[in-house]
Order: C-alpha cells, then structure tokens, then sequence
C-alpha cells in the first residue's frame, strides 16, 4: 500500500511538473536558434539558475546603506545583496556575446553575463578580476565582490515563451542609382 501511495504521488509530481514552464539555460545555440535581434532580448524573461550574492565591504563613513543588508564579518561592516535562485531579470543592454541583465529597478543595478564555453555555452557572470575565488563585478556603480558559486550562476529562459514570440521578417531588394 506504502509503495502505490508513493508511485502515484511520483505520477502527479510528474504531471505537476510537466504542466510548468519549461526553464533552459540560455546558450549560445538557444540565441542562434532563435535569432533574437537585441531589441527583441529586451522583451524576454531572463531567470538565475542558482543564488547570486554580492558583498563589499563598507568604511564607517558610507553606512548610511538603504538597501541590501549590512553584516560584521572579522569586524567590519558588509553590504551583502542576494539575488534568490529564479528570480525574474530583464536585458538592458547587449552587446555581441554579453548581456547586461538586471533584476532590480535601477539605472546601474545590472550584472553582466556573457558565453562560457566550460559550461555549454551558457551565459554566466562575467567579473572584471579574480584574485583568491573572488571575482570582482560592477554593480550599482559600486564594486562588489562574488564567490566561484554565485559567479557559475547562468541564465536560463522558458523556451516554450520564447517559441510563441512572434517575428516578422523582409527582404531588402536593393536599390538602384535613379530610381526611388
């Protein structure tokens, strides 16, 4: 009796779970296959895979901190932000093989991702430097520090969205000198 309750719990967890949105990580191959222009990527729902936590320390003279968290470690004042596992972002800026992807209102409160070849191609956390498995990012016009964890952290998307976005495509015919 155990054994059935428990197999037709996995069924409906099956059937739960299919009925979802289907959450893939952004690739390399995802990007070609669609053909997003980069106006386009501005309208598409970006999520993070895993948790992303930015800390850097704060001086006694910049504690007046109005959002983030504010934590002693060895004695000094941390300003820690955490961005929780599949929560929403959107692009703001885009260049070949990077996307500045933001997960907070905000002018400057962006990270940047770009294409990791050790990870399938997927778009992780691009830092400035790494010294001792921290790397460094710019976030909220500030520097910030992040660890090896939160720096694998890749975008993901729900294809199944990105496949009903509609596209409308032309062919230019060319011009000729004279002619309007």
């Amino acid at each position: 009796m155990k054994s059935t309750i428990t197999f037709i719990l996995a069924g409906l967890t099956a059937i739960v779970s299919s009925c979802g949105p289907k959450l893939v990580p952004f690739t390399a191959e995802v990007e070609y296959e669609t053909g997003l222009s980069k106006e386009q990527l501005k309208h598409v729902q970006f999520y993070n895979s895993a948790p992303i936590v930015l800390f850097r320390e704060v001086n006694n003279n910049t504690t007046q901190v109005i959002r983030g968290d504010i934590k002693m470690h060895n004695g000094k004042q941390l300003e820690q932000i955490v961005i929780p596992p599949n929560t929403p972002g959107v692009v703001i800026n885009s260049n070949p093989e990077r996307l500045g992807v933001s997960f907070e209102k905000g002018t400057d409160r962006y990270l940047v991702f770009g294409r990791n070849p050790n990870r399938a191609n997927a778009y992780t956390i691009l830092a400035k430097d790494w010294k001792n498995s921290l790397g460094t990012v710019q976030y909220d016009g500030k520097d910030f520090k992040i660890n090896t964890e939160s720096a694998s952290t890749y975008l993901i998307v729900n294809i199944k969205r990105m496949k009903d976005l509609k596209t409308s495509s032309r062919t230019a015919k060319g011009r000729e000198v004279g002619k309007l």
